[in-house]
């Protein structure tokens, strides 16, 4: 009786993560945060998909993870800037 769901997996392929968040692909990969890139393949970490859906409705981050945050979205920049050059 009921709707049963996965145990969802940490990292997750475009279809999954999409699924996890009620999503479509198009809306998740224009919207949603950055995939991490492991060869060829796009993979989505769940601790992101749920800071993502967290920030959505504006919850606060706390100091920690306002720190850790930032450190996250520089290293996100500099290894675009780097995949870039």
């Amino acid at each position: 009786s009921g709707m049963t769901l996965p145990d969802w997996p940490r990292l997750m392929g475009e279809e999954t993560a999409a699924a996890y968040l009620s999503l479509g692909t198009t809306t998740l990969r224009e919207k949603g945060p950055a995939p991490k890139r492991f060869g060829r393949r796009r993979l989505y970490d769940r601790r992101d998909l749920d800071r993502w859906a967290d920030y959505l409705d504006g919850q606060p981050l706390d100091e920690a993870q306002e720190e850790a945050e930032a450190e996250r979205v520089e290293r996100s920049f500099l290894e675009r800037l780097r995949a870039s050059g």
